[in-house]
């Protein structure tokens, strides 16, 4: 989790100062905010950090992929099938 949140606040970091580098920033916040929230939905009762941990994802995939990052999305789709299971 910690990682997690510090990737967060590089992150935004990037698009505070308009880094041209901030789709792949992004990109790589949403896989470890992906990751984060799967851990937190495995160990339970942290329903809070599981939601979160998502809306940050799909906020960062949707920065990745406006910012043209292809393959930001698939992110999305391994999650989302995760999620079936």
């Amino acid at each position: 989790m910690m990682n997690c949140a510090e990737l967060c606040q590089v992150a935004g970091n990037f698009l505070l100062t308009q880094s041209p580098l901030h789709g792949a920033v992004c990109g790589a916040c949403a896989e470890v905010c992906n990751a984060c929230a799967q851990s937190c939905e495995e160990v339970g009762d942290m329903d809070e950090c599981v939601k979160v941990c998502r809306d940050c994802a799909d906020s960062c995939e949707q920065m990745a992929t406006s910012a043209g990052l292809k393959g930001a999305a698939s992110n999305k789709t391994k999650r989302a099938g995760a999620d079936r299971h």
